[in-house]
Parts: C-alpha cells; sequence; structure tokens
C-alpha cells in the first residue's frame, strides 16, 4: 500500500476526481437537486457519513421537533 500524500489544495479544499457509472451519477444529480448541495459538498456529506461524523445530510433529515416534544 501506499503511503498516503496530501493533495495540493485549491483554496481550503482538496480535488477529488474520480468516475462514476452514469446511473450513479444520475442519482447524484438528483440528490444535489433534493438537498441544494454542490457534487463536492454531497460527497463531502458521504464520506463524513461513513465515517460516522457529522454531516449536511443527516441534519437535514432531523427537522424541527414537534412543539409536544419539545
Amino acid at each position: 500500500m501506499e503511503e498516503y500524500r496530501p493533495p495540493k489544495l485549491i483554496g481550503k479544499k482538496a480535488p477529488l476526481n474520480c468516475l462514476v457509472l452514469p446511473d450513479q451519477h444520475y442519482t447524484a444529480w438528483k440528490a444535489t437537486q433534493r438537498y441544494n448541495m454542490s457534487f463536492g459538498e454531497y460527497v463531502g456529506a458521504l464520506i463524513d457519513r461513513a465515517e460516522g461524523r457529522p454531516n449536511k445530510l443527516d441534519g437535514m433529515q432531523q427537522g424541527a421537533l414537534r412543539i409536544e416534544e419539545s
């Protein structure tokens, strides 16, 4: 296994270049429209979710508490 080398940053972000299947691309596009995110934000949220970290996707699904629950 190769040793990790940090990428060259663009601003405060690292570029991520990869290929996905057409169905995956369409599904991601639909999700970016639904969550009002860019592809980069969506992929980042999926990575955080997979690692068990807080992420934008789960934060959006929690919603507000109903009055009787607060």
